[in-house]
């Protein structure tokens, strides 16, 4: 995936859905499952749009047509990610993790799977 392929929050929320089917989605399935109403003209620019950028891939049946995901979800978590640790952290991943933190409750299951991603990366620099 290429960097700064950024979604705005209203395209987010569409791959979040075509993310979360399984062998591509409908529009009308896109709208059942949006968290919010959306008109489906709206529904078919945005689409379009996504389809422009890359991010997926519209295959017609029928009289519908099915869109599928062209970047997965975790190719564009890892992206965003890297994004924000940079812009807003100047690439510090502890200063992010301290950010994250800000005193909220966190359970044992959350500090041992950062602890196991933290034994991972020493192992690979040693």
């Amino acid at each position: 995936m290429k960097e700064n392929r950024r979604l705005p929050e209203s395209e987010l929320d569409i791959m979040l859905v075509v993310w979360g089917s399984e062998g591509g989605i409908t529009a009308p399935a896109i709208l059942e499952r949006l968290d919010r109403s959306l008109t489906a003209s709206a529904l078919h620019s945005y689409l379009k749009r996504l389809e422009e950028k890359g991010f997926l891939a519209c295959v017609k049946e029928g009289k519908t047509n099915r869109y599928t995901p062209l970047v997965s979800q975790e190719e564009y978590q890892r992206s965003e990610g890297r994004s924000i640790l940079q812009k807003l952290y100047g690439g510090s991943l502890s200063r992010f993790a301290a950010a994250l933190y800000d005193g909220a409750p966190v359970t044992r299951e959350e500090v041992d799977a950062l602890q196991d991603l933290l034994d991972q990366l020493k192992e690979e620099y040693r």
